[in-house]
């Protein structure tokens, strides 16, 4: 598996205290990937290790195949939790500003200044001063100015903190678009719902160590379990699934109206496929087939580990 970021048990102390703890994780290359935990957990303190803005007093890392030490920062980006913006500045001077610092031409960082505007629908606004962005507009200049010059790497840190649902669907959005193709995501965040739509991957830590990292699917179980609700109770459904090669196991609530089937993997056989085997052989068996609902929600898995 190729790795955009690889740690070997960095530690960071303060005072004694380690705030990251032995910790290691990797993030896949074209991935977008969660970066979960509690308040506290060294979240943005390992931002910060990452972009080489702090050093760790133990482990190692790379980014991008390079050492902490020599940060590619032509190819990588990041959106600190309380970005800042010149107040004076336009949102077109400052990012052709930034995007000449890059060492694009001055025609590039026009053209490249008017893509990313218009990724994130401020194209209209360009002219606006730092100082007049509201918190939502913000966010969204933010990511803009991440994903300037289409960098290999972005971290963004708590990238829609503060917005209502409908602004922060729209920058998930924005996220997913930009990010297709030609950038890896890292992505720390507290709504685990947004975490969920957004991201293939995650690492969960908590009080500095690591918890548990996988994809979204293992961590949720959408590729091992499976919950069917009936309409009615019906005696031969539990049997008449546990029959089933992919089926490890099969059980129906008191009520007999919910069955929860644990899966296995089988070679040469999706879950999606298992999933119609056994509506198959609920149907043979008679019974009436309502929701079906794959795994836990991320929510249910971050508070059963941490």
């Amino acid at each position: 598996m190729n790795v955009a970021i690889r740690t070997e048990g960095i530690t960071k102390r303060y005072n004694g205290r380690a705030v990251v703890d032995r910790l290691s994780f990797q993030v896949p290359t074209g991935s977008i990937y969660g970066f979960l935990g509690p308040n506290g957990a060294g979240k943005t303190t390992t931002f910060a290790i990452l972009c080489g803005f702090l050093r760790p007093n133990e482990g190692s890392a790379e980014v991008l195949g390079r050492p902490l030490t020599d940060i590619p920062r032509g190819r990588m980006a990041a959106l600190p939790q309380d970005a800042r913006f010149h107040p004076e500045r336009t949102l077109e001077d400052s990012l052709r500003f930034m995007a000449e610092l890059q060492g694009l031409s001055r025609d590039k960082a026009r053209s490249e200044t008017d893509r990313v505007l218009a990724a994130v629908e401020l194209s209209d606004s360009k002219k606006v001063r730092g100082k007049a962005l509201s918190h939502g507009m913000g966010k969204r200049f933010g990511i803009a100015q991440a994903f300037l010059g289409t960098p290999e790497l972005v971290l963004l840190d708590e990238p829609t903190e503060g917005l209502d649902p409908r602004n922060a669907h729209t920058v998930r959005q924005m996220i997913r678009a930009m990010a297709a193709g030609h950038s890896t995501v890292l992505v720390s965040s507290h709504n685990l719902a947004e975490v969920e739509d957004l991201c293939d991957h995650a690492a969960i830590i908590d009080h500095g160590r690591l918890v548990t990292q996988a994809s979204i699917a293992e961590l949720t179980g959408q590729d091992r379990q499976v919950l069917i609700s009936l309409a009615s109770p019906c005696d031969a459904a539990a049997a008449a699934v546990r029959a089933l090669e992919a089926v490890v196991s099969a059980t129906l609530s008191t009520d007999g109206l919910t069955l929860t089937i644990a899966f296995k993997a089988v070679p040469g056989k999706s879950i999606d496929q298992a999933i119609s085997e056994t509506l198959a052989a609920l149907l043979k068996a008679g019974a009436t087939v309502g929701n079906i609902t794959r795994g836990h929600s991320l929510e249910e898995r971050f508070l059963q580990l941490t």
